[in-house]
């Protein structure tokens, strides 16, 4: 479909501050200007409480942002988001506003992570580093309000990439148990050479190009040999079965959006339970534009997905399985 009036409207108004592409520029450059998205994002909404905290990663310890939703009765889900920014920019500041909404929204708990990025620290530092933070933080389910049985692994963009990096290693460490997992808009293989169509289509002009995504690639995996690694691209993992249900939220305009519906499919094939969702018109960073139709859309889905996953009483759980 045509390119929603909102996302239009977005583009536009960064021709008029006159955005350089993110390939373009040095990282401190690219870190300020993904910064700059939080301007189009509104007023943030009020949550229960937002607390920080820490918890230990392979390299020293790793700051957590919790938001605390309104409380309404029932057990609470656990969700462990990871940040976008192409694993070299973006922080808890840029998903400040989405995630309080989230949080309101579908009654979970939402810890939100920062990792160690890139160039500074590669792969598989930034990985290693959500297996670590995911972990830790389902052991505190219980200390921060949530049910262990029902935590989520999430993130957007890069950090849908360590989301899904995250089940990968929870299976294959034998822990921890991870319920779901939730992928928005996520890197999942190489720009280079990707043979999907929506690379070709959308390789420009859509703020998320196949330029930067080929830049990012390149400044977050020490070496092209690397992208064959399961834990750096986990679409080209040779096994996904054993994996965590899936729900895969993806873009009409994003060179991304076919291997989300190929990662869907993967698991779908390996006897894993997926769901793909992909918002037309929208752009790759629809999710951060929390004010816009599609983030809302986005969020009612995740709170639907949510409460199929996790019924209020055993009877109901009964029945969703």
């Amino acid at each position: 479909m045509p390119l929603h009036p909102q996302a239009e409207a977005f583009l536009d108004q960064l021709a008029q501050l006159r955005m350089p592409p993110f390939e373009s520029v040095d990282v401190p450059t690219a870190r300020e200007l993904m910064g700059g998205l939080r301007l189009a994002q509104g007023a943030p909404e009020p949550v229960m409480s937002i607390t920080g905290t820490t918890v230990p990663g392979p390299a020293g310890m790793l700051p957590v942002r919790v938001y605390q939703p309104i409380r309404r009765p029932g057990p609470r889900p656990l969700l462990v988001f990871f940040h976008g920014g192409g694993w070299i920019a973006g922080d808890v500041e840029l998903v400040d506003r989405p995630l309080r909404k989230l949080a309101n929204a579908s009654g979970a708990v939402v810890a939100s992570v920062e990792y160690r990025r890139a160039p500074e620290t590669q792969f598989p530092g930034p990985a290693e580093d959500a297996y670590a933070a995911v972990a830790a933080l389902a052991e505190r389910a219980e200390e921060l309000g949530a049910d262990p049985a029902r935590l989520v692994v999430a993130g957007e963009s890069a950090g849908g990439n360590l989301a899904a990096a995250t089940c990968l290693m929870a299976r294959d460490r034998g822990g921890p148990s991870i319920a779901a997992q939730l992928l928005i808009c996520p890197s999942l293989a190489p720009a280079t050479d990707s043979p999907f169509a929506s690379y070709r289509q959308y390789a420009s002009g859509y703020l998320n190009t196949r330029a930067a995504m080929t830049h990012f690639w390149d400044l977050y995996l020490p070496s092209p040999q690397d992208a064959a690694h399961p834990y750096a691209c986990p679409l080209l993992a040779p096994e996904h079965t054993g994996l965590p249900p899936a729900l895969i939220l993806s873009a009409e305009y994003d060179p991304l959006r076919d291997e989300a519906a190929a990662y869907g499919q993967h698991l779908r094939t390996s006897g894993v339970p997926s769901t793909v969702r992909r918002y037309d018109g929208s752009l790759h960073v629809f999710f951060l534009l929390c004010e816009s139709s599609a983030a809302t859309q986005a969020r009612t889905d995740i709170t639907t997905w949510l409460q199929a996953r996790f019924p209020t009483t055993d009877a109901q759980r009964g029945r969703a399985d």
